[in-house]
């Protein structure tokens, strides 16, 4: 191996371990925001994730009994969710420097800078925007925070992978078709649409607007501005659930998850027939096993496990399909 690409492989390691350290903060992100610590939850049961737990524990039996309720989730969560907010902070001041140091290798490489610089300069972009997102945008309850965290993690984390997977493909593996790098473009706009709307039901306190598979359905007068993701949401803690205007949101992504679905089963039928099969696996079981997750979730009343299994394995399969090569 000469000294080319030996520097090579390490900056793909590096970029490995920034991808692992990406995943675990857009994990215990996912944790913060829908354990009821996130973005408009206080004060309680504005967060869906309070009302469906307390729920459960019977604790929504008179309106009287909402603030002892409160006491209890609070009393329960804080040592946790402070636990996770720390971690998060180390994991995030780690891997700045790595990003940096990535992105400087892959300039003053030679002969010749590193062919993925670019998306190197790209991720420090997402990171410096994450830093000043989350420092100045505390207590801003609008779902646009939501999604600025949500998209730019999502995005950070398929770089990072992608730059360390890029290379990997062997030498006799035949070149995409045209047809399967569009499908592979269409799939990824619609993942990214689908995760927009995952974003509005999270932000926008949705999650329990539709309680059953059976319950969500698009209103007869559908008020756009209810997407707005500067929109204010709009909930009432005396209802069940608190946020009725959150059905249009919740129904768009329960209807968007089967075009994303079908989008992504196309690109691995045609990356099957160009020989990518390794590829073209991974894109069918990660869809599969995401349908199957949204249905669980439902099914479980938003159970906080499934629904930050649900968000890894968002980030997992647009990594997926960012780094087809």
């Amino acid at each position: 191996m000469n000294v080319t690409n030996s520097r090579v492989l390490l900056l793909q390691k590096i970029s490995l371990v920034c991808a692992f350290f990406v995943i675990i903060i857009v994990g215990i992100s996912a944790f913060i925001r829908l354990s009821g610590a996130g973005l408009g939850c206080s004060p309680w049961p504005q967060c869906y994730g309070h009302v469906s737990r307390a729920e459960q524990q019977g604790l929504l039996q008179t309106t009287s009994t909402l603030a002892a309720a409160n006491q209890v989730i609070e009393s329960q969560s804080a040592n946790t969710i402070s636990m996770a907010r720390l971690a998060h902070r180390i994991f995030a001041v780690l891997l700045l420097p790595l990003i940096i140091v990535l992105v400087m290798s892959a300039f003053t490489m030679k002969p010749e800078p590193w062919r993925d610089r670019w998306l190197a300069v790209f991720a420090l972009a997402l990171v410096l925007f994450l830093a000043v997102l989350g420092r100045w945008t505390a207590g801003v309850k609008v779902p646009a925070v939501v999604l600025g965290n949500l998209l730019s993690g999502f995005v950070l984390f398929a770089l990072c992978w992608r730059m360390a997977r890029v290379g990997h493909r062997a030498p006799d593996q035949p070149a995409l078709w045209s047809g399967a790098r569009l499908s592979i473009g269409i799939a990824i706009a619609v993942v990214l649409m689908q995760i927009i709307l995952g974003g509005l039901v999270s932000g926008g306190f949705a999650g329990l607007s539709c309680p059953t598979l059976a319950s969500c359905s698009l209103p007869e007068a559908i008020q756009w501005e209810l997407l707005n993701p500067m929109r204010v949401t709009n909930v009432n803690a005396a209802n069940w659930p608190a946020n009725f205007d959150g059905v249009l949101t919740h129904s768009l992504h329960r209807w968007m998850a089967g075009v994303a679905a079908f989008a992504v089963s196309v690109a691995a039928v045609l990356l099957w027939r160009c020989g990518r099969r390794q590829a073209a696996l991974a894109l069918a079981v990660l869809v599969a096993f995401q349908i199957a997750l949204g249905l669980l979730l439902v099914n479980s009343g938003l159970s906080l496990t499934l629904a930050v299994l649900h968000n890894l394995l968002a980030v997992t399969l647009l990594a997926s399909l960012f780094s087809v090569d």
